[in-house]
């Protein structure tokens, strides 16, 4: 086998590439070193960062204990005025009470007059309209008997008028029959006289009849 064998052209040149880019040793320590150092800065202001931090925080939790100390004591300050204040309030609403109270006294009492003056003038409207009430019923009254005393009048003048009327009508009526049975009566004793003047005329003639003859009219 020969030595002397042809390197593809797209090796060579990968292999030229490869030359031109390949970095030396010592800029690969300098890069490393570098590397290093930011690490080490990185690493020191993180510390910093977290030694401030822990500073911030002491700070903090003081500042905080101190605020929490200067709220308790507000809050007591604050209860006290509180106190005070309710204090001050139940005084003013225990006068404000008592004047309402006797506000309200005042009010009834004149609430009662108004209605007892009320009750007062409507008793006496009352006892007025009873009296004319009365007054009319009575006058009223007055003319119903005078009217039905009109009408007795009348009705009593109608039946006087009536029962002569048929007075009246009764006696002519009896004058009648009176006279009808009188007739008949004057008739009959006619008749009477009449049969006793034929029972003489027979007698006297001599009659030998045993019975009597009756003639009739």
């Amino acid at each position: 086998m020969s030595a002397n064998t042809k390197m593809p052209t797209f090796m060579k040149a990968m292999s030229n590439v490869a030359g031109e880019n390949k970095v030396s040793s010592k800029v690969i320590k300098a890069k490393m070193a570098a590397k290093a150092k930011r690490a080490k800065l990185v690493s020191k202001e993180r510390a910093l960062q977290l030694a401030e931090e822990k500073k911030t925080a002491k700070e903090l939790t003081k500042l905080q204990k101190i605020a929490d100390k200067e709220a308790a004591k507000l809050a007591k300050l604050q209860a006290k005025e509180d106190a005070k204040a309710a204090k001050l309030q139940a005084k003013e609403d225990s006068k404000a009470a008592k004047l309402q109270a006797k506000d309200d006294a005042k009010a009834a009492k004149l609430q009662a007059a108004l209605e007892a003056k009320e009750a007062k003038a409507l008793e006496k409207h009352q006892a007025k309209e009873a009296k004319a009430l009365e007054k009319q019923q009575a006058k009223e009254a007055k003319a119903l008997e005078k009217q039905q005393a009109k009408q007795a009048k009348a009705l009593e003048k109608q039946q006087a008028k009536t029962d002569a009327k048929q007075a009246k009508a009764l006696e002519k009526q009896q004058a009648k029959t009176d006279a009808k049975q009188a007739k008949a009566l004057e008739k009959q004793s006619a008749k009477l006289d009449r049969q006793d003047l034929i029972q003489e005329i027979v007698k006297k003639l001599g009659s030998d009849e045993s019975n009597q003859v009756t003639v009739e009219v």
